[in-house]
């Protein structure tokens, strides 16, 4: 039976003819396939003297860096999950994720050195915890407790004596941010995510190659990369930390991609645009507008270099990219694809965009449900669920009474419970409209968040916006929209302007009756709205006026 493991894939191409050929970029330090499963049999033999029981959950603290994708595939070639873990959170948060996803072997940048010591007497299930170098490239410096000394000790072995222990059953854990309570750890088995990824390059391998099926084996699959011209690199511009940057990340590594991580703790455009050029990367992963509108301003500074000459598809993940944004790309890159993408942990890839803000082209294994579980009928008004079949998770780790109000079998099949709330077009189209967790109940009626905010993003002076719902004496809360544009201040906010944009769209009841405008919506880097900072702002705005 084939082992379809991310880990044992990139093994597999290590030891083909594509093992020269370039895995992971990171500055100036570049590693070949066979490089990189060189080191991480050395990460791997580390971890195995660890004696830890099979499947142990290894936590990944750390920044963009070779040294992520290098400790993700050592730990799959011992047989053991990967879990992200997020560094912007608290000690209080980081606790509670490593105690309550049972994290056994923790990995993290020096940088963290100083939290990791404050919080290691209050962790109960990690054994080990490792420390990786500030320029994240392993073997680059010797401490008592580091990876550098596993791969010194990797070259006196022969090159046969490493066992790897690599499973189609083996799991990634993807901690969830939530809105509420504690991260919650998706277990997806390596061969339900494999097969879930590839099915999103499926029409590419059947352009490029003629292959009119999935390869029936590792084996066949590896064939397959091997009789491809070469991979452009893919660049990801959200932290690998983050669920849709790692999947896309290690499916693209896969797949005979090279992955470039970029140096640096914030976002730069210009060396963004410096790497691209340099590299001739191909495909490239941002958060809708809040990394889109610095670039195509540093773009339009730089026209005459052509840096995104090589650029042929720009994916936005998380958020939208304004009809502006994607504009101003083609003007500099015609032949550029470009589409934002509906997912979760959950659920990866469940719906692609189309040219009209706010609908998507549901994937063939997603449906929409009424509250009774009964398919939507398209062309209806009825407000119903995204729910995504196919390839999914087993559950929540450790969460039984979690995973079973997010996992359902339907009619024989089993679906994710996104929370996505749409109606269904007669076409067949998706019309996004919000989730259950922001819905604003108004005077009785429920207004969705999403589906406002699409609109305001498409008023001309306004780049971002989120809405949320303030008390309201009289209809129990209120229609409040936060907005952010290029020079947008209180001053020169045309509030009754913009509501009347919004009446050209939406119900009465939907527009919000206060607008205020903010310098920035402070979107974590994976495009997740920070709800509460917001709500705070329009509450401390309401009280002024």
């Amino acid at each position: 039976m084939s082992c379809w493991n991310f880990a044992e894939a990139i093994y597999q191409l290590a030891h083909s003819d594509w093992g020269e050929k370039t895995a992971l970029i990171h500055a100036d330090h570049n590693l070949s396939y066979r490089e990189l499963v060189a080191r991480a049999e050395g990460i791997a033999d580390f971890l195995s003297d660890l004696d830890l029981p099979a499947g142990s959950h290894v936590g990944h603290y750390l920044r963009n860096s070779n040294a992520y994708l290098e400790s993700f595939v050592g730990a799959g070639l011992a047989g053991h999950s990967h879990v992200n873990v997020n560094f912007r959170y608290t000690d209080e948060e980081l606790t509670d994720l490593c105690n309550g996803l049972d994290i056994r072997v923790l990995v993290y940048d020096s940088e963290f050195a100083g939290i990791v010591a404050a919080i290691r007497p209050k962790l109960t299930e990690t054994v080990a915890f490792i420390e990786v170098d500030d320029d994240a490239v392993f073997g680059s410096g010797r401490k008592t407790n580091d990876f550098a000394a596993a791969l010194s000790e990797l070259q006196a072995r022969r090159p046969d004596d490493f066992q790897r222990k690599t499973s189609s059953d083996d799991l990634i854990l993807i901690a969830t941010g939530g809105t509420t309570g504690l991260p919650k750890g998706t277990q997806w088995r390596h061969e339900d995510m494999f097969r879930k990824t590839q099915t999103a390059t499926g029409n590419a391998l059947k352009m490029i190659l003629g292959i009119e099926e999935h390869p029936a084996t590792m084996e066949e699959h590896v064939a397959n990369v091997n009789r491809l011209p070469g991979g452009m690199p893919f660049l990801s511009l959200s932290p690998l930390m983050h669920g849709a940057a790692f999947i896309t990340a290690i499916m693209m590594l896969a797949q005979g991609n090279p992955v470039l991580t970029l140096q640096g703790r914030r976002f730069d455009p210009d060396a963004t645009l410096d790497a691209v050029k340099r590299h001739g990367v191909g495909c490239m992963v941002l958060v809708g507008d809040a990394f889109a509108m610095p670039l195509t301003e540093a773009l339009e500074r730089r026209e005459e270099e052509k840096p995104i000459e090589s650029l042929l598809m720009l994916v936005s993940s998380g958020a939208a990219m304004s009809d502006a944004s994607k504009a101003a790309f083609l003007r500099h890159q015609p032949n550029l694809f470009m589409m934002d993408t509906l997912g979760s942990s959950e659920a990866i890839g469940y719906g692609i965009s189309t040219p009209e803000a706010g609908v998507f082209q549901p994937l063939p294994t997603t449906r929409v449900f009424d509250e009774d579980l009964n398919p939507v009928v398209p062309g209806s008004d009825t407000i119903g669920m995204i729910y995504s079949g196919g390839f999914s998770p087993i559950g929540y780790y450790k969460e039984p009474e979690k995973s079973a109000e997010t996992f359902l079998e339907i009619d024989g099949t089993r679906f994710v419970k996104t929370g996505d709330r749409c109606t269904l077009r007669e076409d067949g189209l998706i019309v996004l409209l919000g989730r259950d967790s922001t819905v604003i109940n108004t005077g009785g009626e429920k207004v969705y968040t999403v589906e406002v905010e699409t609109v305001l993003v498409q008023h001309p002076t306004i780049t971002d916006a989120l809405v949320v719902g303030l008390p309201h004496e009289r209809f129990g809360k209120q229609v409040v929209a936060v907005v952010e544009g290029p020079n947008l201040t209180a001053e020169n906010l045309d509030v009754a302007g913009i509501q009347a944009h919004c009446r050209e769209h939406l119900a009465d009841y939907k527009v919000p009756k206060l607008i205020f405008a903010i310098d920035d919506l402070k979107r974590a880097p994976n495009g997740k709205p920070d709800y509460p900072f917001v709500t705070d702002y329009a509450e401390a705005q309401a009280a002024a006026c």
